[in-house]
């Protein structure tokens, strides 16, 4: 069978893995959200990264305890979703010292491919960006290679997924964390407090963390850096101790050692020069308003380039360098402070030294409110000289009803004057977010993950991976998952593993089948665990749903949905890829990928080939993600040279006679 598909060149869930690029780019700011404390609507959202919910428990055999609060969860995700910011469950926690879980699902096989699996699941349930194990703490020798071991497995199967995996750790002495770990997680936060009764978290403390983690061979970028929201001995809370009258710029109080502000920015500071980020534990201990911790590290993010200037990320709408007509106020969205209001027709506000590290798509989120709607935003670089396209306004029916919008544009590498115009005015900013699309998203949905169903029963699946699917579906049953975030609004590619005996037919659609999103056919596989994949193309408005798959005909079962941003437009489905100046249309023939394996994938210089009888002796081809050509080869077999390309995302691409075939890969 003959089958065309043209080759796209996007960034896919892989970009996770990358070490030098441009999710290594922006400074983490990464808080904790335990489940027993503080207020969803209170947190600061623009002012943070990341946010983990602590904690997840785990069982010896490695099944999961019942989460605590789990309405506090939803409300996270879906919170930090709208507000950019990425969510992930902390698992572990110290829980009494008792580690013995860990120790035993971790030392077993099987039980550790259950709390792979189980977590797996947990992650797309919730709608989460990924897990952090916080296993206080494993020990030397062979406890620590199975915590090696662990990290390796769920790794592999959270970076597939495009998710995060990250860890916590202690501030030094931590032999029982190998080496092996630096390469599997995307970053380690690192525990600088509680080394004593008294000054638990110094300044000093900071620096020796830093330079044991970093000396030991972790990358700048993996380093974040860890500081407490509480006092020793009373564990007290920062706002508790700022309540009974301490100096929010000391370190002591009645006997109490904690971080005041000056510390806190020292700390921020030294995590910029020598690191990645910043954690804090914990968000509901911080203080409210002019003595917010939280605001002091933003402060100096701020002015260290990591928002609203130097990286993307998060801009205050009230920090811009020039303006016109503008005028502030007092803010009641997420995490308090001022938004610029009341926006007319014709106002503006630039905002200086914003870099856009790569050529490529970038999503500008706007946090707006607006009484009546009408409103439109145009974006611009430098001064005008540069459009990048305009969003609406809608009505949010106030003046501090809030709600997040975005635009999708193209940008050349550099850095410049962002500018915000009012081609329509009628409504307040809040913040402004620069992302780049290449970080943003893939997902992939476990079938057997959903929140709600009708007339679905699972079984145990075959399929690579193994873990369970739905099996057996009939006509009219259905599966929702809730809390699915698209980012950008644009164009989505949706995979659907499918087997069936005889063939049939589903619809994908959003909230309730509010949104319908269209229907894909699926094919006979000759058995109910001979499995496919099938795909459509989708445009979604950025924003979080519930997805739903609904059964138009029966007689199949599905194992994973999976869901991959492809571009502003549709149209992002249908590009060939340009080779010099002539577009090329690939066309495979003959079979799959299941011809060509590649390795190592990331690779450093030397990418090993190995293909299929048919492929031998065909030619080589290397596309970059602008689709230019960078190598081509007159035949295919044993390796090719790739230590002169930059970091990044590559299509290598094998075609002989009999079949031609793709694999994507990382340039490290």
């Amino acid at each position: 069978m003959k089958m065309k598909i043209l080759l796209k060149t996007f960034v896919v869930l892989l970009s996770l893995l990358l070490t030098a690029g441009v999710a290594d780019a922006q400074f983490k700011v990464v808080g904790y959200m335990p489940s027993w404390a503080g207020s969803v609507s209170a947190v600061q959202y623009s002012k943070l990264t990341h946010i983990n919910y602590a904690f997840l428990l785990p069982n010896a055999d490695g099944s999961l305890q019942a989460i605590d609060n789990a309405s506090k969860l939803q409300s996270l995700v879906s919170t930090a979703h709208a507000n950019g910011v990425k969510a992930q469950i902390s698992v572990g926690g110290w829980n009494n010292g008792d580690d013995s879980h860990f120790e035993t699902l971790a030392g077993n096989a099987t039980y550790r491919t259950n709390f792979v699996n189980n977590l797996v699941s947990f992650v797309a349930q919730y709608g989460l960006d990924g897990v952090d194990i916080d296993w206080e703490y494993p020990d030397d020798g062979g406890s620590a290679g199975n915590y090696l071991a662990l990290m390796q497995q769920l790794a592999t199967e959270m970076h597939n997924r495009g998710k995060l995996l990250t860890a916590a750790v202690v501030a030094y002495g931590g032999s029982s964390i190998l080496n092996g770990v630096f390469d599997v997680v995307d970053f380690l936060n690192i525990m600088a407090y509680d080394e004593n009764d008294y000054q638990h978290s110094t300044y000093a403390l900071a620096v020796q963390a830093v330079n044991y983690w970093r000396g030991r061979g972790l990358s700048a970028a993996k380093t974040v850096l860890g500081v407490p929201f509480y006092g020793h001995p009373t564990w007290e809370s920062y706002a508790a101790l700022i309540a009974r009258g301490a100096d929010p710029y000391s370190d002591t109080f009645d006997g109490v050692g904690y971080n005041g502000i000056t510390t806190i920015k020292s700390k921020t500071n030294l995590a910029f020069d020598q690191g990645g980020g910043i954690m804090m534990w914990e968000l509901s201990q911080d203080a409210t308003g002019a003595y917010s911790l939280l605001s002091a590290i933003h402060d100096v993010v701020v002015s260290r380039g990591g928002g609203g200037g130097g990286n993307t990320g998060v801009i205050e709408a009230e920090s811009y360098s020039s303006m016109s007509g503008i005028q502030t106020e007092a803010c009641t969205d997420a995490g308090g402070g001022s938004d610029v209001g009341y926006i007319d027709t014709g106002d503006w506000m630039a905002y200086s030294n914003v870099s856009f590290p790569t050529t490529g798509d970038y999503t500008i989120q706007y946090r707006v409110a607006s009484l009546s709607g009408g409103g439109k935003i145009s974006a611009d670089l430098n001064a005008g000289s540069i459009q990048l396209g305009s969003v609406d306004v809608p009505s949010t029916g106030g003046w501090q009803n809030w709600t997040t919008i975005s635009l999708t544009v193209h940008v050349t590498a550099g850095t410049y004057s962002l500018g915000l115009y009012a081609a329509a005015g009628g409504f307040n900013v809040n913040w402004l977010k620069v992302t780049p699309v290449s970080a943003v998203f893939t997902t992939t949905v476990q079938a057997e993950s959903y929140s709600n169903m009708s007339g679905i029963q699972t079984e145990t699946c075959t399929d690579a991976g193994g873990g369970a699917d739905v099996a057996y579906v009939d006509a009219g049953d259905w599966m929702a998952y809730y809390n699915i975030n698209f980012p950008s609004t644009g164009a989505y590619k949706v995979e659907y593993r499918v087997a069936s005996v005889s063939g049939g037919n589903l619809s994908l659609d959003l909230n309730a089948g509010s949104i319908q999103l269209g229907a894909v056919s699926i094919p006979a596989t000759g058995g109910w665990q001979t499995w496919t994949t099938v795909s459509n193309t989708v445009n979604v408005t950025a924003g979080t749903y519930n997805l739903g798959v609904y059964a138009v005909t029966g007689g199949w079962n599905l194992n994973w949905v999976k869901i991959t941003y492809l571009g502003a437009s549709a149209s992002a489905a249908s590009k060939t890829v340009a080779a010099g100046a002539q577009a090329v249309s690939l066309e495979v023939t003959g079979g799959t990928p299941q011809g060509l394996s590649i390795y190592p994938n990331p690779v450093h210089d030397d990418l090993r080939i190995l293909v299929s009888e048919e492929l031998t002796g065909g030619q080589v081809r290397v596309y970059d993600i602008s689709g230019k050509q960078v190598i081509a080869l007159q035949r295919a077999g044993g390796h090719v040279d790739v230590s002169q390309l930059r970091p990044g995302v590559y299509t290598l691409v094998i075609s002989s006679q009999a079949k031609m075939v793709t694999k994507m890969f990382i340039k490290r």
